[in-house]
């Protein structure tokens, strides 16, 4: 039986293949399979890749994200990580390595030019890790509140506790620290994330963190491509050390653009403004 959030995807999946998007499966490890959403666009800017966060997936993060970008792009391609959305988990389960190995394949087999790649969040540290592995592969990197950083103790008790969802309070707590503002959608989403962040492998994923090894700060400091960091400063859900971190260490040539009303997830309640952004960073990329 589907439970909430698999409904939605696949309703928006369905919805997006109507409408064009090419439904496309991927093997990496020569036994799991990645799906990936890819759409033609309508522009003439560079292929756009949307790496969406922890639980989620391209289609029911970035929906309205793509209807703004469409227009204005040659491609869309939307990777579900695996374990999410329509990617199983992998057969070894699902640990940052299989994240990795998982994106990288997608791209090995996708791109045919170098894209911008648009990340938040849990994707933000994958980004960065496969700019490393595949430095020619991407014309430029926007991160958007990314993960990556290294957690105090304190921190990481604290980030793991907001993932507890026990409740549909819990669960509306949670969205609203993703959200600067009240959003319309909020209790249909926070249903969703009380089924998903209770997925065995997720909370598996989860509850790594500590054994995780976070980036190093070479990770970001070599980084060669052009690079925009966007940090919403109502972020309630990473600590402002991380935001600090990213700051320390990205190259000199990084833009840092701290909007003061974005929270953590501004394709939730400013997608006019985070596209006009993602916009404008690859017109200077295309320059």
């Amino acid at each position: 039986m589907l439970d909430g959030p698999e409904i939605y995807d696949r309703a928006m999946r369905t919805w997006l293949v109507a409408a064009g998007a090419r439904s496309r499966k991927i093997r990496y490890r020569a036994t799991d399979e990645l799906h990936v959403l890819d759409i033609s666009g309508r522009g003439a800017l560079a292929p756009v890749v949307l790496l969406h966060g922890f639980s989620a997936s391209g289609p029911s993060q970035y929906g309205a994200l793509i209807t703004r970008l469409r227009d204005r792009v040659t491609r869309l391609i939307l990777p579900d990580l695996p374990g999410h959305g329509g990617s199983a988990v992998p057969r070894s389960g699902l640990d940052p390595a299989a994240l990795l190995d998982g994106l990288t394949a997608a791209m090995d087999a996708l791109l045919d030019e170098p894209a911008v790649m648009f990340a938040s969040s849990m994707s933000g540290g994958v980004a960065v890790s496969y700019s490393g592995r595949r430095p020619h592969a991407l014309a430029g990197l926007m991160l958007c509140s990314p993960s990556g950083a290294p957690f105090t103790p304190e921190e990481l008790e604290r980030f793991q506790h907001a993932f507890r969802i026990r409740s549909h309070g819990d669960a509306l707590a949670f969205v609203d620290r993703l959200s600067a503002q009240p959003w319309w959608r909020r209790h249909a989403y926070a249903w969703g994330i009380r089924q998903a962040f209770n997925r065995t492998a997720l909370v598996a994923l989860l509850a790594e963190l500590p054994a995780t090894r976070p980036l190093a700060p070479e990770d970001l400091s070599t980084l060669s491509l052009p690079v925009h960091l966007i940090w919403g400063l109502a972020d309630e859900l990473l600590p402002a050390s991380h935001l600090e971190f990213f700051r320390a260490h990205l190259p000199a040539h990084a833009v840092i653009d701290t909007p003061a009303h974005f929270g953590h997830g501004p394709f939730l309640d400013h997608p006019d403004e985070l596209a006009e952004r993602l916009l404008a960073f690859m017109r200077r990329v295309a320059g």
